[in-house]
Formats: structure tokens, sequence, C-alpha cells
């Protein structure tokens, strides 16, 4: 079972790969806190809350066109454990086109429904980020 969105975000793609490949990119749209070894089989880790502490691994690196991880620590969400979280991009004038994806799912679930519209809350948040620099708190991100 996979999460797939697709969006065009009115932002160069180098910006737009910054949001996945850097620790301050990603703190804008997604996690609360992470840190980011921006390199092929780089670090990454993803704060939530004191509890949701989880860490990927660069599987994909190859700026600015696609980067994938492989989420490695995700407890207490042992569905995700061995998913892969990733973007591929492609520019279009000055616009980006970014198809997303959450691969891997064991199956049609009530966590991975949530998450793919949790998914689809965070990737607006991505693009209002490019294209304004609007970062919203992170208690208020999945906020309707």
């Amino acid at each position: 079972m996979n999460i797939e969105h697709e969006l065009v975000i009115a932002a160069p793609i180098e910006q737009v790969f910054a949001c996945f490949a850097t620790a301050r990119g990603l703190d804008a749209w997604w996690p609360a806190t992470s840190t980011a070894e921006a390199t092929l089989g780089g670090r990454y880790t993803f704060g939530f809350d004191e509890v949701h502490q989880w860490t990927g691994i660069a599987r994909v690196f190859e700026a600015p066109n696609a980067i994938e991880f492989e989420m490695t620590e995700t407890e207490p969400m042992a569905d995700w454990l061995g998913t892969r979280v990733g973007a591929q991009l492609s520019a279009e004038g000055p616009h980006t086109r970014l198809h997303f994806y959450h691969r891997g799912w064991e199956g049609a679930t009530q966590h991975e429904r949530i998450s793919s519209f949790c998914w689809a809350m965070y990737l607006r948040h991505l693009a209002r980020y490019c294209m304004t620099g609007e970062v919203v708190p992170y208690v208020r991100r999945l906020d309707l």
C-alpha cells in the first residue's frame, strides 16, 4: 500500500528540494525538530514530541530531483518502520512539480488513511513556506 500526492509549487526546484534535504527546510513544514546529514546514506532525525523521535536514512539523494528516506526508527508507530518517504521533483519553468510518496505500508489501515490525510496537510504547509516564507507553528500544522 502506498500514499501518493502530487502538486505544483510556485518556487524553484532547489528551494523545494531543500525542504526535504535540510533540517531548516524540514522543520518549516513537517517535524517540530530535525537533524539532517544531506547526503546519500545520511542520517535524518524527525522529532515530533517527547515520545515520537524517529530516524530515517537517505536511500536516494539526487539533488535537486529526488530524495527518499527509509524509516529505521519509528516507535511507537511500528507500521512506519521500513516504509519509504520520498519526493521526486521536476522543474516546470519557475515552478516545481512535486511527486510525494510514502511507500511500503503493509495494507490499508486506519493509521495509513490518517497518515495520507496528514501528508496532504503537511504538503500544503511546505508549498506555503516555499511560496511565502510562512512557517506555521508545529502544534497548529494539522488544524482544520
